[in-house]
């Protein structure tokens, strides 16, 4: 009997990425290495496997509702140009007690071949309204 081993990876980036409004900016992204897997890095390598999903964690957030949103863009260029998730709004969950950050999650679960010779997947972000820091983000996936 043939045993298939299916391989559960993520990438998770902590960089505070300030100044987001209600407006894609090329400049505001987290950048994920889908080749980096533990202390392994398969340097020039084209992913290709299946995005699970996509866990977005902002802070300071100012002059919103009590229900902001938050639109998810993922793309394999830096410009944002080549989009592979399409702009996809979801609400945020504030925390219960401090309510200026707040988390969303997305759903994608099919396969990704990276457009170019690369592992690296560009996460924009954007609110309805008022501003916040781009604080955490993690890509899930399979192969």
């Amino acid at each position: 009997m043939i045993t298939i081993r299916r391989s559960e990876d993520s990438s998770t980036v902590s960089q505070n990425v300030t100044g987001i409004t209600n407006a894609f900016q090329v400049s505001k992204y987290h950048k994920h290495d889908l080749t980096r897997i533990g202390n392994e890095i398969g340097a020039t390598e084209r992913f290709f496997g299946r995005i699970e999903g996509f866990y977005i964690r902002v802070t300071n957030l100012t002059g919103v509702s009590s229900t902001p949103k938050i639109t998810l863009r993922a793309c394999c260029d830096v410009n944002g140009d080549f989009t592979f998730y399409p702009d996809t709004e979801g609400e945020l969950a504030l925390g219960l007690t401090t309510t200026n950050s707040g988390v969303a999650a997305y759903e994608f679960r099919l396969p990704l071949r990276q457009f170019f010779d690369s592992g690296d997947i560009y996460l924009f972000i954007k609110l309805d309204q008022g501003t916040c820091t781009l604080a955490n983000s993690c890509v899930t996936w399979s192969n």
